[in-house]
């Protein structure tokens, strides 16, 4: 790597690392993801038990392939209803790291779902849960030595927090608001620096989508994510999915300002699911990474075998 190369992953090493610690440099510090249409339950906890069954969803990404310390995440999350007392219930977990930062999140959801005409649902969700946080401060090579910012490492285990959703759907359109941690956790830590603390600001997500049918075996599905953070630019995610005889998904998205994706999915049996994006970085980043990989694995688990299983768009 030259010269060039190892100041702009300083430079952007750093910044990424105090972006959840300053307090007056703030901005978006969740993960994102370009399959957010696959993965709801991480965001907004009233998608909780709307897919009438119970359902697995595993995801990886690797963001900028080829940047050292680049961002990397794994979310696992369940989902299932409790249609006797129309109430789902879901649990995720969140596994991301960011050059010496790693933090490990565990939620669960409830959401009650309430019928609002005989095609449609309002689902209102809770998610409640914990972030642990590590901090290898000490692992950083620094131009100047023995600064005592970084003189230890810095780490905070069961960080509580909750948060809201709601969840309007169809078998054919959606439109979900959320605030998955409305706590502003403080951090601090006498080994990092007693005057210096921060914490993670809220993040706001509108979500929408609808189903359209071309013919008798093609249909596209355009959806819409919003992310509002204070003092941040909004991010706003456009993308639109073609499915081919309800198998075969092909779509593309654009993170205004960020990004352009490329989107495959493919409905392997009628539980299992899999799914695999592509990112191109649009900023000057883009010269020093070879772009952005997500894989996406679904199961559905089918108990009563003689229900007939309908295919899912939401």
């Amino acid at each position: 790597m030259n010269r060039t190369n190892i100041q702009i992953l300083k430079c952007a090493a750093l910044l990424l690392l105090i972006l959840p610690f300053g307090t007056t440099l703030k901005a978006q510090q969740d993960p994102m993801y370009t399959q957010y249409m696959h993965n709801p339950l991480t965001v907004n906890p009233a998608y909780a038990g709307s897919t009438n069954m119970l359902s697995a969803m595993f995801l990886a990404r690797e963001q900028w392939v080829g940047f050292d310390g680049a961002p990397k995440s794994r979310t696992l999350t369940v989902s299932a209803p409790i249609s006797r007392y129309n109430v789902g219930l879901g649990l995720s977990y969140i596994n991301d790291e960011l050059g010496p930062v790693k933090q490990n999140s565990f939620y669960a959801d409830f959401a009650y779902h309430l019928k609002v005409s005989n095609r449609a649902k309002l689902a209102f969700g809770i998610k409640g849960g914990f972030d642990m946080i590590q901090i290898n401060l000490m692992s950083l090579s620094l131009n100047q030595q023995n600064d005592d910012a970084f003189s230890s490492d810095f780490s905070e285990d069961f960080i509580l927090n909750f948060g809201l959703g709601l969840y309007y759907y169809t078998d054919r359109f959606y439109l979900g608001l959320a605030v998955p941690r409305l706590l502003k956790n403080n951090y601090e830590n006498d080994g990092f620096n007693t005057s210096s603390y921060g914490y993670k600001e809220r993040h706001y997500f509108l979500t929408t989508g609808a189903l359209f049918d071309i013919n008798e075996y093609l249909k596209v599905k355009p959806s819409i994510l919003a992310k509002v953070v204070w003092n941040a630019p909004v991010s706003i995610d456009l993308s639109a999915n073609f499915i081919l005889d309800d198998m075969l998904w092909l779509g593309a998205a654009y993170r205004i300002e960020d990004s352009m994706s490329f989107l495959i999915h493919y409905q392997l049996t009628d539980q299992l699911r899999v799914g695999y994006s592509y990112d191109m970085t649009e900023s000057e980043l883009r010269k020093y990474n070879q772009g952005t990989h997500e894989i996406m694995i679904a199961y559905d688990f089918q108990f009563n075998k003689k229900k007939v299983m309908t295919p899912r768009y939401f």
